[in-house]
């Protein structure tokens, strides 16, 4: 049986920002800008968490990320059915900005490095409590 670790991440989902550049003594300096690094240092607290005394796997893994966003409150009462039951979508952010932030947040936490990543599910739904829910199989061969 494959070792399956489970957690939640509480809160509107976040995708990874676009890298920021800077000068400083002349030369060009790229980093992460705040937001996006609260919430992958949030991402890596729940991980951690949920690995208890589980060493960080380096073997090949799944990774299954559900994104809820809330349903705005200003939309009418036929409109927030409908985002529920799935009929309206999220548009922002991207399926693969929503991974990206998910799997710098489970480096070193769950995964040794986001190569070992071989397998990608990730879906966006509306929900009445923003989260993410977030499931890393382990892959035997």
């Amino acid at each position: 049986m494959s070792l399956a670790i489970y957690f939640v991440v509480a809160g509107q989902p976040h995708g990874k920002g676009r890298p920021r550049a800077s000068t400083r003594g002349g030369f060009v300096r790229l980093y992460t800008d705040l937001l996006t690094r609260n919430y992958e240092e949030l991402v890596a607290r729940q991980s951690k968490a949920a690995m208890g005394d589980i060493e960080v796997l380096t073997t090949p893994v799944a990774v299954r990320i559900n994104a809820y966003f809330l349903v705005p409150i200003s939309w009418t009462k036929k409109k927030r059915k409908q985002a529920i039951e799935g009929e309206i979508v999220p548009g922002k952010p991207d399926l693969d900005n929503i991974a990206k932030s998910i799997l710098d947040g489970i480096q070193n936490t769950i995964i040794s490095d986001d190569r070992n990543v071989i397998k990608l599910t990730v879906e966006k739904r509306y929900a009445f409590q923003p989260r993410v829910e977030v499931c890393v199989y382990e892959v035997l061969p």
